[in-house]
């Protein structure tokens, strides 16, 4: 699927559960950075996302590359942050990348960080959920479970989490819809989009898109950073960088209810 503006990937989706209220609501999905430096993808991606309307913005982890990078990646994720204007607010989880230092230095940039846990929104029926990949619940799924009583029905469950292999969780938590990254889309595939590696246990031909499980969606962001090529460290091939925006729309939920995994947008 080819990119309309840029970086920005412009998504419609469809939810059957979208409360009344949240039609048209937009969400601009942030992942991957893996900022090292300032360059010229991120100045785009300010200038793009400053003039939009958004609602919410949902960052998923990995700002960072190497230990090494983190005030680097601290200064170019608040450049980012505080351009952006959304009406609901910023909110993020960390990635494998990330450090417990770096997350210090970015505590008060105008980012909620969810940590792992149940958080709702005060002015709209949204919950979203966290899953953190650093701190003292990091990767801990029964401490996600346990948070099942502050669940809310008939509010729009969103979750955040930088490794698509919560989607089992997500489904079991009745989430509508799961943010995710940490792919990179594969980020070196072949023109008819074979992928080699995807760096988690998703099957690599469904390593980026909007798949399902059950009643629940994912959408795992191709990112916007590199990583992992040995010597070549700002390289992807026919896996552009981009920054999902998504618009939710009431209507059936993309694809059919399987106890596997289906893909309903490829990108």
């Amino acid at each position: 699927m080819p990119l309309a503006y840029g970086l920005i990937h412009p998504v419609d989706l469809t939810l059957r559960g979208l409360p009344p209220g949240l039609q048209g609501l937009r969400i601009a999905h942030i992942s991957d950075p893996h900022i090292r430096g300032r360059r010229r993808r991120h100045g785009q991606l300010i200038r793009q996302l400053s003039s939009m309307r958004l609602d919410l913005v949902f960052y998923t982890g990995d700002y960072m590359m190497r230990g090494d990078d983190g005030e680097l990646a601290a200064e170019g994720l608040a450049e980012i942050a505080k351009a952006i204007r959304p009406r609901l607010g910023q909110f993020g989880v960390f990635g494998n990348h990330d450090s417990l230092a770096f997350s210090k230095r970015v505590s008060d940039i105008g980012i909620h960080w969810l940590g792992t846990g149940v958080h709702s929104l005060p002015d709209a029926p949204i919950q979203l959920i966290g899953i953190d990949q650093i701190g003292p619940d990091s990767g801990d799924g029964a401490a996600i479970l346990l948070n099942g009583d502050k669940l809310e029905p008939g509010k729009l469950r969103l979750m955040l989490a930088h490794y698509p292999s919560w989607l089992p969780t997500a489904a079991d938590m009745n989430v509508d819809l799961l943010f995710a990254g940490h792919t990179h889309g594969g980020q070196i595939r072949l023109p008819n989009g074979h992928t080699f590696n995807n760096a988690c246990d998703l099957p690599r031909d469904l390593s980026s898109g909007i798949l399902r499980h059950r009643n629940t969606l994912i959408a795992i962001s191709r990112g916007l950073g590199e990583v992992g090529v040995p010597f070549i460290n700002k390289f992807r091939l026919f896996s552009p960088p981009h920054a999902p925006i998504y618009t939710l729309r009431k209507g059936s939920t993309l694809g059919v209810p399987t106890q596997g995994l289906m893909r309903v947008v490829r990108w």
